[in-house]
């Protein structure tokens, strides 16, 4: 089994399973806005589902480019359509770890609260070893 197969499956299945598990939280009821974004008041926490929801359909269809980039990266065969796509997979994932300086990602400036803390945590690290699952892919 190549690296190509090895990472695309376990980048695939991850994200497949980040997705699953998204849907088994939102209808157990367990879902907290702090688990996507900070959050303060009711008009928030109700934007935070809504992202949540999107966040997982997102997760499968990634799930699905991955596996399709994949096999075509096994058969030597190239495509624009899925190479733009991982570039694009990859380039979020890495947008997600580096953040944007304030709540979220490696140089967040403000370091208390729910979401800071589960951002450090899991967030970051998993962003960071799902774009380099991307590598191969590219």
């Amino acid at each position: 089994m190549s690296v190509v197969w090895i990472s695309g499956l376990l980048l695939s299945g991850s994200m497949l399973a980040l997705a699953i598990i998204s849907w088994i939280v939102l209808l157990l009821g367990r879902f907290r806005t702090w688990f996507i974004m900070p959050a303060t008041d009711k008009e928030e926490r109700i934007k935070g589902r809504k992202w949540f929801i999107l966040q997982s359909f997102a997760l499968m269809a990634g799930s699905f480019i991955i596996l399709v980039r994949t096999w075509q990266k096994s058969e030597a065969y190239s495509d624009n359509v899925s190479e733009n796509m991982i570039y694009l997979i990859a380039g979020l994932l890495l947008f997600r770890a580096v953040g944007e300086f304030k709540v979220m990602g490696l140089f967040r400036s403000e370091d208390h609260g729910d979401f800071t803390q589960i951002d450090k945590k899991l967030l970051v690290p998993l962003a960071i070893i799902l774009f380099l699952l991307c590598l191969p892919l590219i």
